[in-house]
């Protein structure tokens, strides 16, 4: 495996763990933040919402896998909170929803022959994107969504 895809899932593997860290920090108070706070998405809605987005990706990287450049449709991140969005989300069940859901894209990932990660779909709005852009779009996603994390849990 090459050094990229080998930083690639080690940043995928590390944002649990950050996760968990930031968690952690915000001491017994977390669980109690509001599901949706006043500056937008609280704690749990976050992580749930970080959860949603790994099944879309990671469905899309399996299309990719799995088929002769499949057409990957975008999505709407607010369609998939539903109408109420995640005002029923409880901190420790978002927590392990993405624990696991990441843990099967890493498992997925984990394996991959190296001409795996050039395997593509067309993307609706950005074109030919390949396993590895998705990859980099979900590491990409976590990171702007931690710095967010770490505003909740402090707010």
């Amino acid at each position: 495996m090459t050094d990229i895809y080998h930083e690639l899932l080690e940043a995928l593997a590390e944002t649990p763990v950050r996760i968990q860290e930031l968690v952690e920090g915000a001491g017994a108070g977390a669980a109690t933040k509001p599901a949706i706070g006043p500056e937008g998405w609280g704690p749990a809605a976050i992580i749930a919402h970080l959860a949603d987005t790994e099944r879309i990706l990671r469905g899309r990287i399996e299309q990719m896998l799995t088929r002769e450049a499949p057409y990957l449709k975008s999505f709407d991140p607010d369609a998939l909170a539903g109408e109420r969005g995640y005002a029923d989300k409880e901190l420790r069940a978002a927590l392990e929803d993405f624990a696991t859901e990441r843990a099967e894209t890493i498992q997925r990932l984990m394996n991959l022959p190296l001409k795996g990660w050039e395997r593509s779909g067309i993307h609706d709005e950005r074109g030919e994107i390949s396993v590895e852009d998705v990859t980099e779009q979900l590491v990409d996603h976590d990171a702007a969504h931690l710095t967010q994390l770490g505003a909740a849990l402090a707010g």
